[in-house]
């Protein structure tokens, strides 16, 4: 049987896919962990009662240099906590709930805080390497065995050891070694046809299988929160995914409103979604749908009617805009928000539209269009424009900033 993997010498190495799916979060300041449903922590990085963005970058830098550069835990707590001393979140304070405006005694950054953060968040990231480096090898190794170190170990995690089931089956979904509960320390190995064959195996299926629980979030305000069940059937043990957990952060598809949160907090979450893999895998139409490319200040929102700030492209104009512009690469489309934020040339073009314009070593144009209702924003239209491009498009619309091409 092989060992379990140990994040300590994992570390050592340069986790490409790990670092890739840790740079694809965003940023979510929350009072309380429960605020935030658990797949969202799946793409957006947070620390609870962290309320200040400078704090919690400063945090998430930290754990990104830790997997890039194999920090141990000691070298990661040495080098965040006197950053962390000097902006004052550490030690108990006095902290307002912005949900109820009741002020609390609340623990801030302390060592046993950081080695947590430490260790969620390094092991969100390696769960979710090894599970995309399993489906990258999926057609030899379409099987995933479930192990568990038996000392120690809850029951409910121990009934799970040994367990084949494809690697399709939605088991995984909901069910990963390492986020099965807190200090889950399972892992798992994939198989061939032939290893199912030389050890005798023979893959479960969980169809049937799976249910919910309610379980208690907060005894001040009595909120419940369904867990994920899987009851094997051989002995009937139910085994639940623990609160906040349940979920494969590789394939956790979630997107928070972007709505609900300042314009800085929104603007960093897309500029860190845009970078990662995920972002990737819309460029190149292996997803489908919306994704959130910019964040549109209010003045701009207010022109056009628009009830919201984030900017979507969906595959559909993606698609479009491919065949009609291919000369665009995937850092134009990143670049996005900065084109709306620093384009020295924006015009009203229409009741709905403003196209923004800007020179570098070309000219390059954004098009933002809100719906009719105002209720959506989304991205029609990136390219490289022109001088006299631009001077058509003063002549038909209305300058709103003009600081010069």
């Amino acid at each position: 049987m092989p060992e379990p993997i140990d994040i300590s010498y994992a570390l050592r190495l340069p986790p490409e896919k790990a670092i890739e799916y840790f740079t694809a979060k965003g940023y979510k300041l929350t009072f309380r962990w429960s605020d935030m449903l658990a797949q969202a922590h799946a793409k957006a990085f947070t620390v609870a009662k962290v309320a200040r963005m400078d704090v919690l970058m400063d945090i998430r830098g930290a754990v990104q240099k830790s997997l890039a550069d194999g920090t141990t835990l000691s070298q990661f707590r040495d080098n965040l906590e006197p950053a962390l001393k000097a902006k004052g979140w550490w030690g108990r304070q006095k902290m307002k709930d912005p949900l109820t405006g009741e002020e609390k005694m609340v623990q801030l950054g302390s060592p046993r805080r950081l080695k947590t953060i430490y260790r969620e968040n390094l092991t969100d990231a390696y769960v979710t390497g090894d599970w995309q480096a399993a489906q990258e090898n999926i057609a030899d190794r379409p099987y995933g065995q479930w192990h568990c170190r038996k000392v120690r170990s809850r029951a409910s995690h121990i009934a799970l050891d040994g367990k084949v089931f494809p690697l399709s089956d939605p088991f995984w979904k909901t069910h990963v070694p390492g986020k099965l509960d807190w200090g889950c320390h399972c892992w798992m190995t994939t198989l061939s046809e032939q290893d199912l064959k030389d050890d005798g195996l023979k893959p479960e299926s969980s169809a049937g299988r799976m249910s919910e629980r309610e379980v208690l979030v907060s005894k001040a305000t009595g909120e419940m929160r369904k867990v994920p069940v899987y009851t094997d059937p051989a002995t009937g043990t139910e085994v639940a995914a623990g609160l906040g957990r349940g979920y494969n952060p590789a394939m956790a598809a979630y997107q928070p409103d972007l709505n609900n949160y300042d314009y800085d907090i929104a603007r960093d979450y897309i500029q860190g979604s845009v970078t990662g893999p995920h972002f990737g895998l819309f460029m190149e139409g292996k997803t489908g749908g919306e994704f959130p490319v910019a964040v549109l200040a209010e003045q701009f929102q207010k022109l056009i009617g628009a009830k919201s700030q984030t900017v979507l492209l969906s595959a559909e104009t993606l698609a479009k805009n491919k065949i009609a512009h291919p000369e665009l690469k995937l850092a134009d489309y990143q670049g996005v928000q900065e084109l709306l934020e620093n384009a020295p040339l924006v015009i009203q073009d229409g009741e709905f539209t403003i196209a923004f314009i800007r020179r570098g070593k070309e000219y390059f144009q954004a098009a933002v269009k809100a719906t009719r209702s105002g209720e959506t924003l989304f991205l029609t239209s990136l390219r490289q424009s022109s001088w006299e491009d631009a001077q058509r498009m003063i002549r038909r619309g209305k300058v709103i900033k003009d600081a010069g091409l």
